[in-house]
């Protein structure tokens, strides 16, 4: 039977909307610790949006370090107020490795890049994860006011680079029943999307888990909903060398 869950806001109960039929449970939370001989590893992958340790996330109880964070924590998302965390997980990556895979050198937002007092502090991601853009050019380019771009292309924006941490770098991956937004450092920024990529780069062990949570993503044919559009490489690019050139923030105020 599925598990009910009771809103410790409102006190109603629900069940999870993607398949009543499920047999659902929370699964444990797995370090996914490279170089760690007693946890599950996997192969570093650019593909999987991530934070970095230390970032803050909203949550019911106000902002917490992720890595504080645990399977059914009350997270604040953008769109559908509190959600329970569904699984989280973390994986390791030293500095050699980061020399190596330069690709998966993490992305570093200073305070204000995006807007001012945005972020609230420096939020540290890694290079796929998406951040809101809330804008007048999204708008007339996409036809939408928020969309959500891969960090790695808006680098070279004023404070937005790319970083080399001496003793690497821990990224953490949430997952909720749907794609989220949630507040990061005080930026809108994604959840873990469940899509072929992120799947594949997530390793077998993590992989397993998150389809004992949630079954239907094994099937044939499934297709993850994006909590906004997903912009391409090419069309993320395009929209920051137009803030550029415009000198305007990614996040204003429409």
């Amino acid at each position: 039977m599925p598990v009910e869950r009771i809103d410790p806001v409102t006190g109603e109960s629900s069940y999870p909307s993607f398949d009543p039929n499920a047999n659902f449970g929370y699964v444990r939370t797995v370090p996914l610790q490279s170089g760690d001989a007693g946890a599950p590893s996997y192969a570093p992958s650019a593909a999987v949006p991530c934070f970095a340790s230390g970032t803050m996330i909203d949550t019911m109880f106000g902002p917490r370090a992720i890595d504080s964070l645990s399977v059914g924590d009350m997270i604040r998302t953008r769109d559908n107020g509190m959600r329970w965390l569904s699984w989280i997980g973390s994986t390791y990556l030293d500095a050699g490795t980061l020399d190596q895979q330069p690709n998966l050198r993490p992305i570093r937002i200073r305070a204000g890049a995006l807007a001012q007092g945005v972020p609230a502090r420096n939020l540290i991601v890694s290079p796929q994860h998406r951040i809101l853009v809330r804008s007048s050019i999204a708008r007339r380019l996409f036809g939408e006011e928020e969309i959500l771009v891969a960090a790695k292309h808006l680098v070279g924006l004023p404070g937005i680079e790319v970083m080399r941490p001496d003793h690497g770098v821990t990224y953490w991956h949430m997952l909720f029943d749907g794609h989220e937004v949630v507040s990061s450092d005080g930026a809108w920024s994604e959840s873990l999307f469940i899509g072929p990529q992120a799947m594949e780069a997530v390793g077998p062990d993590a992989r397993n888990e998150i389809f004992a949570l949630f079954p239907q993503m094994s099937q044939p044919g499934f297709q993850a909903i994006g909590a906004r559009r997903l912009l391409s490489g090419r069309e993320g690019r395009d929209l920051a060398q137009r803030h550029a050139r415009h000198a305007r923030h990614l996040v204003e105020a429409i």
